[in-house]
């Protein structure tokens, strides 16, 4: 593939508008894409494009290069051993599972917002959407909420993991490690007091059997390490994306409102406009061609979750936010097997988090200029308010 010319550079725009016109500009003549970026690789941009590839793991492999050597399922592994977590853990993220969770987010959501909203404000990066997540992905792992300080922390900081810079990708390593050895602790918790396996997710996977096995330790150690990292990233990006909008939007934040009933709907359409993970990788595993280019076997392909939920082609006025936007057939969660395990979860702690902000006030807007991440994904780091008494 070095021979290839590269059509654009991904990385070029640190502007979030910048780079929606440069996604358009390039997906409009050629929906694969080549580009330089991380040593050489593919990019999808078009919506059918990313169904596509998503709706064929046997060509389109989510396992050829794991991030920090050995696989961490069901993420980073393919049929039929992805099938095998998948059908071990759906059952934690049933709607009856996620509707008994919702009284216990929605007191964490509270004891957060009110001391924002009697201080007439503050850094909702910080204040809320940074713990929220991660205290939830607590309550459903069974860890202790003392850790979601340094479980946030070590998370944030292993998404750096193919940073360009030598230094961010070494503390991404050690955030891993400690990820690892916090999963294990975990693991190892459970084998000495095994916890109801209907309700706790290390103990299903410790009593879990696959083909007449029991599971490897250190393969349930790898599944915990990514739902402690994935499960809360994400929802915090969404959670910052939703309010930093609905400030910079007073007449918008006030129809909804007044439309509390719309808000489900409308955080659909704010995750489409503001996908909160932009990219995730595949791997060719055959020489094959898509959309007209010529994939190599191993070439690694960028699935742009964000462009394909501004394809015109499937979105009317696309690049317009309009709350109430039905149908909304959107990619922020992904497709495929590998459509986020944790969506409900997501969604719900994003309800929540929205009927209580809009409940607990007659408006909200910016207090300062909020910081955005860096891309690839798309959140806010800093995010001042202002909450009028």
């Amino acid at each position: 593939m070095s021979d290839v010319k590269p059509d654009w550079n991904p990385a070029e725009h640190e502007g979030v508008q910048a780079r929606m016109e440069q996604m358009a500009e390039v997906r409009a003549r050629c929906p694969v894409a080549r580009t330089d970026l991380r040593g050489g690789m593919w990019t999808v941009l078009g919506y059918q494009e990313l169904v596509g590839v998503a709706s064929d793991p046997g060509t389109f492999s989510n396992g050829g290069s794991p991030r920090f050597g050995r696989k961490l399922p069901p993420l980073e592994v393919d049929p039929p051993e992805h099938g095998d977590f998948r059908r071990i853990l759906q059952r934690f993220w049933l709607p009856s599972r996620i509707r008994a969770m919702e009284p216990s987010v929605r007191a964490s959501t509270i004891a957060l917002l009110e001391p924002l909203v009697a201080a007439g404000g503050g850094d909702f990066a910080v204040d809320l959407a940074y713990p929220l997540p991660v205290m939830a992905l607590c309550t459903l792992l069974g860890v202790e909420d003392r850790y979601w300080p340094d479980i946030k922390r070590w998370s944030e900081e292993s998404l750096a993991a193919e940073s360009t810079d030598a230094k961010e990708r070494a503390q991404a390593r050690a955030a891993h490690e400690h990820l690892l050895a916090h999963a294990h602790g975990i693991v190892a918790d459970r084998k000495a007091h095994l916890r109801d396996t209907e309700t706790d997710i290390a103990s299903a996977l410790l009593a879990a059997e696959v083909d007449g096995q029991k599971l490897d330790e250190d393969l349930i150690a790898g599944v915990l390490r990514i739902l402690i990292s994935a499960g809360h990233n994400s929802t915090t990006n969404a959670l910052g994306n939703i309010v930093l909008y609905l400030a910079e939007n007073p007449e918008e934040q006030e129809w909804l409102r007044a439309r509390p009933e719309r808000i489900p709907v409308a955080i659909e359409e704010l995750l489409r406009f503001a996908t909160p993970v932009q990219e995730l990788p595949r791997y060719a595993t055959c020489d094959t061609d898509l959309a007209g280019r010529e994939i190599k076997a191993g070439d690694r392909i960028g699935m742009l979750w964000g462009s394909g939920n501004r394809d015109t082609r499937v979105f009317e006025q696309a690049d317009r936010c309009l709350l109430d936007r039905r149908p909304n057939r959107h990619l922020a969660f992904g497709h495929g097997i590998h459509t986020c395990l944790g969506a409900p979860m997501a969604r719900m702690e994003l309800r929540v988090a929205l009927e209580e902000l809009l409940a607990r006030t007659t408006s909200f807007a910016l207090a300062g200029e909020a910081v955005r991440k860096p891309y690839h994904h798309m959140g806010v780091s800093y995010l001042p308010i202002r909450i009028p008494a």
